[in-house]
């Protein structure tokens, strides 16, 4: 017998009308934390959406939808992990770029 879908699943609503559940997570990474909203559609499929707290600009991770919510929370995870280095740079890499610079110029001087 297949699983019953949840109890949220059952509740009437108006047509054109949606019932969406949402759940939040905090993910952390050793340079960040982000906000995490998991959503759940009626017919079972699902998304998740990322952004990045106390962050100077707004960056939205997102997932695609797909038919499992640790599906959609493993792709949100894999994605900021993948792209969160091309936003977010460390304050201390330019200050050791231009040292580095400085100390090339000065050997080869």
């Amino acid at each position: 017998m297949p699983p019953s879908p949840p109890w949220w699943h059952s509740v009437p609503v108006p047509n054109g009308c949606t019932l969406r559940r949402k759940q939040v997570f905090e993910y952390t990474t050793p340079e960040q934390m982000y906000r995490v909203e998991l959503f759940e559609n009626p017919d079972g499929t699902c998304y998740a959406i990322g952004v990045p707290e106390d962050s100077e600009r707004l960056i939205v991770y997102g997932s695609n939808v797909v038919d499992s919510p640790e599906l959609a929370l493993r792709i949100l995870v894999d994605k900021i992990r993948r792209e969160s280095g091309i936003f977010h740079t460390s304050p201390h890499s330019e200050e050791d770029d231009s040292s580095e610079d400085s100390e090339s110029g000065e050997m080869g001087s």
